[in-house]
């Protein structure tokens, strides 16, 4: 089955407020060489690996976004446990499917609302993003290393 791999290494903000990532994953020109073809939504199950560390002074939460409209609008569709003030590094993993699930509150654009330690599910579009908010008191950012590895269908003939 075909794998795709892409990275996030993005520095949050250094002051309190929210900001999304520079590159959002989307197709084979976004990707690290892993022998994938075509979008994002080709694929049936995604699997985030983040390391993170929380920013100086202020708490921090880290999103991941999907866009159903070629990026005119973005949705959330996970959120990591926050992050204390100065945490020490963590790694967390979280696995999505196409497969619906329940009713749950999101937020939309740079306003995520997802709870944390949330991932919201079902059909993720043809990008995706990350999206960091330092809370109140934030001083200095914090280094935020996000890789996602999505598995494509088996196709049978």
């Amino acid at each position: 089955m075909p794998l795709g791999h892409w990275l996030f290494n993005e520095t949050s903000p250094a002051a309190a407020g929210t900001a999304a990532s520079s590159q959002p994953v989307q197709n084979a020109a976004s990707f690290l060489p892993s022998g994938v073809a075509g979008p994002l939504d080709d694929y049936l199950e995604v699997r985030a690996v983040a390391r993170l560390v929380g920013a100086t002074g202020g708490t921090l939460d880290v999103y991941l976004q999907f866009s159903p409209d070629a990026g005119q609008s973005w949705d959330d569709l996970a959120h990591f446990a926050q992050l204390a003030a100065a945490a020490p590094a963590a790694t967390y993993t979280l696995t999505t499917s196409m497969r619906p699930s329940t009713i749950t509150t999101i937020g939309t654009g740079l306003s995520p609302a997802l709870a944390a330690n949330t991932v919201a599910g079902g059909p993720w579009g043809d990008r995706i993003r990350l999206v960091m908010v330092a809370g109140a008191g934030t001083s200095a950012g914090a280094n935020v290393l996000v890789t996602l590895l999505a598995q494509r269908h088996r196709v049978v003939q």
